[in-house]
């Protein structure tokens, strides 16, 4: 007995819908491969303003957001002298952020007249306003755990400090004076150096009266005549 060919028949309308879908994947792949970044938002940024971070990642131009290569931005925001390390997402509605952690300058080494950093680096830069200048020498070891220290001070209380001085006793080789915007001097040892943050609370308290404030030992004020 012969078997009998079944033709298939030709859906139309499956063929249809079939296109229809592939044209809008085309589309919508087009779209979101050519469209460019709307918005690029710094985060965290001190030193270098927005437009130096945007130029420096070569973002000018607001390139196709899809082909953005993060690895490639951090690693160009890395070479900044002041940038430590670098956080970068993709947002909804094409938006790019970059959130910044910048090495904290901590003081001018009128020595070598360059920057200390928070990373323990001195680095050549122009003139910083806000930073006290360490006046002499200090021993490299010393010096290692004072800016350890000196980095966790919010960056307020360090504008206040004018000159830092390196001011050891028999007893105490990790002792420094700093002398304050305000006309007070302040002995703080590495130790203790942390009761810094609290430094504008501790004068309120002394109903701001104007002495030497010895927080390496016993927390006193010694009025000035």
């Amino acid at each position: 007995m012969a078997k009998r060919k079944v033709k298939n028949k030709f859906n139309f309308l499956k063929f249809i819908i079939f296109v229809i879908i592939l044209s809008i994947i085309i589309v919508v792949s087009y779209y979101l491969i050519n469209t460019k970044t709307k918005n690029i938002v710094i985060l965290n940024n001190n030193y270098y303003n927005d437009e130096e971070i945007i130029e420096t990642a070569n973002l000018e131009n607001y390139p196709k957001f899809l082909l953005l290569s993060k690895s490639k931005i951090k690693k160009k925001l890395l070479k900044l002298d002041l940038i430590e390390d670098v956080k970068i997402t993709k947002k909804w509605g094409f938006i790019l952020n970059i959130e910044v952690k910048e090495k904290k300058i901590l003081y001018f080494v009128r020595s070598s007249q360059k920057y200390m950093l928070s990373t323990n680096e001195l680095l050549e830069l122009d003139n910083v306003n806000g930073i006290p200048t360490l006046i002499n020498y200090v021993p490299e070891d010393i010096e290692k755990s004072f800016v350890n220290g000196l980095k966790k001070i919010d960056s307020n209380v360090i504008s206040l400090i004018s000159e830092i001085e390196y001011s050891v006793t028999n007893y105490d080789d990790k002792r420094f004076l700093l002398y304050m915007n305000d006309g007070n001097l302040v002995y703080i040892t590495i130790s203790k150096i942390d009761v810094l943050n609290k430094y504008v609370e501790i004068l309120q308290k002394l109903n701001n009266k104007k002495g030497i404030l010895h927080l390496d030992s016993g927390n006193y004020l010694e009025i000035k005549k």
